[in-house]
């Protein structure tokens, strides 16, 4: 990891979970992070006995969904920091209810879905982009999708997980179109991947929020540890720059779904 030492990475959703383990990491490696979340307060807990010698964390208050928020994100990355090297587009979130559901709630929850995990991605993405150019230096975007954006598992109760598949399928489909986007322009700097675990110990399985109570996949599974997908994160950064994984499907042992 020592040729990202002194580089700038961009983390979302960096306040828990893999977000937090990766921005760990990421500091224990010598990187400057700008963490993003909608809570930097609990960014700046996390981080507040971190080593001196690890690289400085930039706690920021994002709000991914806001184009507006991003904007002035990547404004003040700009300014304050110059350039972004590499980008961890890890922000995502689900809710429990079908697509047919006659509950007129699920309308804001399918938009937050959507914009959390999907248009935030892209936006956040593109801004990181035109850092990433303007340095013409080595970069790398890494997106945290899911399995669940490569297969839909049938439950016969009819308890889909709605608009949350749909993101992740479009979050492959959108890592392709980066890369081949990145071969038009002849730009060999800028390496694309997508990661896709399986189940991970969070909270975004404990907060009843996305899937029943039971919590089914994890019945049938054990679980990943957050620090699993960063450990994977630092493997694909520290290939030689001409090679590109462009998509990892990391799963526990015996996950059955």
């Amino acid at each position: 990891m020592d040729k990202w030492k002194g580089k700038v990475a961009v983390v979302t959703g960096a306040s828990a979970g893999i977000g937090s383990e990766i921005v760990k990491d990421f500091a224990k490696n010598g990187i400057v992070v700008v963490a993003l979340a909608r809570r930097a307060s609990r960014i700046e807990e996390n981080v507040k006995d971190f080593p001196a010698e690890y690289g400085k964390v930039h706690a920021r208050s994002c709000d991914v969904t806001s184009l507006e928020s991003i904007k002035e994100t990547f404004a003040w990355i700009e300014e304050q920091l110059g350039s972004v090297n590499i980008l961890v587009n890890n922000a995502g979130i689900g809710r429990k209810a079908t697509i047919l559901t006659e509950n007129s709630e699920v309308d804001k929850q399918f938009a937050d879905i959507i914009n959390t995990n999907f248009t935030g991605l892209v936006h956040v993405t593109r801004h990181a982009y035109l850092l990433m150019k303007k340095s013409d230096d080595y970069s790398m975007i890494i997106n945290i999708n899911s399995v669940a954006g490569h297969k839909v598992p049938f439950f016969s109760d009819g308890q889909q997980s709605n608009v949350y598949h749909g993101t992740k399928h479009a979050i492959t489909a959108t890592t392709e179109i980066l890369r081949q986007e990145l071969i038009a322009l002849k730009n060999d700097k800028i390496r694309v991947s997508s990661l896709s675990p399986g189940v991970v110990q969070t909270d975004f399985f404990t907060t009843g929020k996305f899937l029943p109570e039971d919590v089914r996949m994890k019945d049938h599974a054990p679980a990943l540890d957050p620090s699993d997908i960063s450990n994977v994160i630092t493997y694909l950064l520290q290939l030689p720059y001409h090679v590109n994984i462009t998509e990892v499907t990391v799963r526990p042992v015996l996950e059955a779904f």
